[in-house]
């Protein structure tokens, strides 16, 4: 799939991780997932399985973020979820 993704201009977890890493970020979010990638970790493929990706190449705090969700990076690099009314 990595090569498909570069095919058509889109990157991957690797990918954006092994630049995440390179270039020290404290906090890495990834978004925008394909649909193929399910909710459920025992499923194949899994949004787990990107999570694990990126894992293997960054050792920073790392964040698959949800749709419709807001997040917040407070200025000492804190990354949390931003409550909903």
């Amino acid at each position: 799939m990595a090569e498909k993704a570069g095919d058509v201009g889109h990157s991957y977890a690797k990918l954006v991780a092994e630049f995440a890493e390179s270039v020290q970020l404290s906090n890495l979010v990834l978004t925008h997932f394909s649909p193929r990638y399910q909710l459920n970790p025992h499923a194949t493929p899994s949004i787990e399985d990107i999570r694990k990706e990126a894992q293997s190449a960054y050792s920073g705090s790392l964040y698959l973020a949800r749709d419709f969700c807001e997040y917040s990076l407070d200025k000492a690099g804190h990354f949390s979820e931003v409550a909903r009314e």
